[in-house]
């Protein structure tokens, strides 16, 4: 049997700079988030000669972007490379002896004031894909918007920045952010949840060189909702109550927010309920590493008994050292339910 090989490769300021940097990398971590934290990109450097503080000293303005080539991998696992992501330098860390720079990179547009100036403005008469539009491009990204659009008659951002504003408006209807290549991409994870497991990983799978840790948690997790909210155009506070089908609804969470109409409040009642359970059952694997794991696709856990079922990935840590590649996945039971 061929020796299964994994190998980096890079971009860097739209050059080829795979030889340049990738031989000197000891290690890489890429870590892809499905939401609520921007993916990161971190390299291990060997800087002999001090190479990376003379003439290859990254300058804050600097791009790069990274793939991750798989060769001669057992059958099960897919073949050929997955894209990292585009990525700009965020930090430079040197220590010796020997003499290394660790350069991380990140997902957020950091040349732009996205996410540190806090801003106030309103928009009216309009919708989440408009107001996502709008911050996408201030901040000089593209817009990926793959949900449902929503009718929004009044919303202040007061007092935040326009990242902290456009997730937090987007989870009020259950909606995920993610920063990706350059694109503010804006989902329905309950979609997303629903939609078929891509692959299954196995009790067997683990045995041996892997790892698994699940956790329960039991009295924090609700069967029902009661949203109070204020009707934007009456000004009026009315109530909406929804539980789980075949759920006794003993265990009711509240919500009070503004909503448009009835319907808008039902979309942030049942956003908030989803997001309670997702932290009810979550689930930690670390394994050989594949291309095939990304973050926000499902899976279909198996061999766990009564833990069995289908789960979806919020983050993925990718990582390679002393020639070893694997996988870290934190993961929840996928709210299929409503």
């Amino acid at each position: 049997m061929e020796t299964m090989r994994s190998k980096l490769l890079l971009e860097y300021n739209g050059v080829e700079a795979t030889k340049i940097i990738a031989d000197d990398c000891s290690s890489f971590t890429w870590k892809d988030n499905a939401s609520g934290a921007a993916d990161t990109l971190t390299l291990m450097l060997a800087n002999i000669n001090q190479k990376w503080m003379n003439g290859y000293y990254p300058s804050d303005e600097d791009t790069f972007k990274a793939w991750i080539q798989l060769q001669d991998w057992a059958a099960d696992y897919r073949q050929g490379r997955i894209y990292c992501g585009c990525f700009m330098v965020d930090s430079l860390k040197y220590s010796g002896f020997p003499e290394v720079l660790q350069l991380s990179g990140i997902s957020t547009p950091i040349d732009s004031n996205f996410n540190v100036k806090q801003k106030n403005r309103t928009w009216s008469s309009t919708t989440l894909r408009t107001i996502s539009g709008d911050i996408a491009r201030d901040a000089g990204i593209a817009l990926v918007f793959d949900a449902d659009d929503v009718s929004i008659d009044s919303v202040n951002q007061s007092g935040k920045t326009d990242l902290a504003f456009v997730s937090s408006i987007c989870s009020e209807y259950g909606l995920s952010v993610k920063l990706y290549n350059k694109k503010l991409v804006v989902y329905d994870q309950a979609r997303y949840e629903c939609a078929e497991a891509k692959y299954d990983i196995t009790h067997e799978q683990l045995g041996g060189s892997g790892s698994y840790s699940i956790s329960k948690q039991v009295t924090s997790q609700y069967d029902s909702v009661k949203i109070q909210y204020t009707n934007g155009r009456s000004g009026n506070t009315l109530t909406y109550e929804y539980t789980i089908p075949g759920k006794p609804g003993r265990r009711q969470m509240f919500v009070t927010t503004k909503a448009e109409s009835h319907v808008d409040a039902e979309k942030k009642a049942k956003a908030a309920l989803r997001e309670n359970i997702r932290n009810s059952l979550r689930i930690t694997v670390k394994m050989m590493g594949s291309a095939k794991y990304m973050a926000a696709d499902c899976f279909r856990l198996s061999g766990f008994g009564k833990l069995d079922g289908k789960y979806f990935i919020d983050s993925v840590t990718h990582q390679k050292s002393g020639g070893k590649y694997s996988v870290s996945i934190t993961a929840h039971l996928a709210v299929t339910d409503f």
